[in-house]
């Protein structure tokens, strides 16, 4: 009965001793792809613009997109900015604590154009527009003039907009009390548990009460972005960004319903690839001058935050790169920046941009009548590492997943990485239990020498 007990207590304690290191495996994983996935690369010769913030023009609409000091989602700042900064209706600028460069996903970074203290000082006048993305420490202490400001341009008769996770953001401040709101597909239940005082809906690409505006996931802050163009510059207006950006999932008046996400055992993609990251190949993301912004983050969330397939390097002939409507990026010079796997030139369908060695691939040179930014760059990840990883790529940004390629590839790193980790975590969780089993015959056999030097 004893060694009944006994041995069931080291299957138990092996079992548990399996889980815990394999948690452990993972979660250092999933910092690590954080810490890439959020990095910021300031290059030695950037310095910072000091001069004061440059007043929006008179009768201009004036969008404020605001940037977390931690980081945030690249297609939750990027998209909306794309769309406003696309009709001269608007004027539009990134807004963060300071003008110190912040991190953006898929390892981009962004320089802002004003703070926040440019509005409470009254240098800027409150913006028409707030856009809010999603953050990495919405309720943290390090971004409450952030949410100070959002409540602040709320109170000012502001339209707020949450874009994805943005919800996170907005209630930790006063302004969803008491309204419907909508969030990311997997944020939601959650949601309804800890914020009961607003009204959390499913299945909407945008929910709209009054002045507040939320999103679905990711890529729904473009097709809300157009709706609020449509809503204060006229359906026409709308109508021709839409057309410009080749973005195929809006239309004037459409219905907003869309397909309602659930967590399942399918999303095993999403959870392996940012739980193991290691080994993953390095892409050089090819930044050129005047580039949509919307193409750079298409490939950045995709690649680096979706599929979590590459570690992205933003690389550029030069340390900084302004984009198509503005935006100032910054990028590691070609030259010093080292073994790159591929190279990924977004927004082109030619590039003087090369790695000796490296090959490259242009999305905008591979995309049909379809959307440009986003469509071929989920065509290549079906490609390269699976049909199936494309579509959960597409799930977890709630975009439409587009026609993919019959040819699928294989996830091969991800399918070692894993098979090694659990064998590696039920080794070191039974390495007690195989210790103990051959302790007694150790004994035995040392027990049977002394006796035999007796006789």
């Amino acid at each position: 009965m004893k060694t009944y007990v006994r041995r069931a207590l080291f299957t138990v304690g092996g079992i548990a001793l399996s889980a815990a290191v394999l948690t452990g495996t993972a979660a250092a994983g999933f910092a690590t792809t954080m810490a890439r996935d959020f990095s910021v690369t300031v290059p030695a010769s950037h310095t910072i613009d000091r001069r004061p913030a440059s007043p929006p023009e008179e009768g201009r609409i004036h969008v404020a997109v605001l940037l977390g000091a931690g980081g945030s989602v690249a297609t939750d700042v990027m998209g909306p900015f794309d769309v406003f900064a696309s009709s001269p209706r608007f004027d539009v600028r990134t807004v963060a604590s300071t003008r110190e460069p912040v991190a953006l996903s898929g390892g981009l970074t962004v320089v802002p154009d004003s703070t926040f203290a440019d509005y409470a000082s009254g240098r800027l006048r409150l913006p028409d527009l707030l856009v809010v993305p999603a953050i990495t420490d919405p309720a943290g202490s390090g971004e409450a003039d952030l949410r100070s400001m959002i409540e602040t341009a709320h109170r000012g008769g502001g339209i707020i907009m949450g874009v994805c996770a943005g919800a996170r953001v907005l209630v930790e401040t006063d302004v969803l009390r008491g309204k419907r709101a909508t969030s990311f597909w997997s944020d939601i239940d959650g949601m309804r548990s800890s914020h009961p005082e607003t009204v959390w809906v499913s299945g909407q690409r945008w929910v709209e009460d009054g002045e507040i505006i939320t999103t679905a996931g990711v890529s729904s802050g473009i097709a809300a972005s157009l709706h609020v163009v449509q809503k204060l510059a006229g359906v026409t207006e709308a109508e021709r960004i839409a057309d410009d950006i080749r973005y195929p999932h809006w239309e004037p008046h459409g219905a907003t319903g869309i397909p309602v996400n659930t967590t399942s055992l399918d999303d095993y993609p999403y959870v392996l690839g940012a739980t193991m990251p290691w080994g993953q190949p390095r892409y050089g993301l090819g930044l050129t001058p005047g580039v949509d912004e919307i193409d750079v983050a298409a490939a950045a969330e995709l690649y680096g935050g979706a599929a979590f397939t590459a570690h992205i390097t933003p690389v550029a002939e030069t340390s900084t790169v302004t984009t198509k409507h503005g935006l100032r990026l910054l990028a590691t010079p070609l030259d010093s920046a080292g073994r790159l796997d591929r190279l990924i030139v977004p927004g082109v369908t030619a590039t003087s941009l090369a790695v000796k060695e490296t090959p490259v691939f242009l999305p905008a040179a591979g995309a049909t009548s379809g959307n440009t930014s986003f469509d071929p760059v989920l065509a290549d990840i079906a490609r390269t590492d699976g049909r199936h990883l494309a579509e959960t790529a597409a799930k977890y940004i709630e975009y439409p997943l587009p026609t993919l390629p019959e040819e699928s590839g294989f996830p091969t790193r991800i399918a070692i990485l894993t098979g090694g980790a659990l064998l590696v975590s039920v080794a070191a969780g039974f390495a007690p239990l195989a210790v103990a089993r051959l302790r007694p015959s150790t004994m035995l056999v040392q027990g049977r020498r002394r006796d035999r030097q007796r006789r």
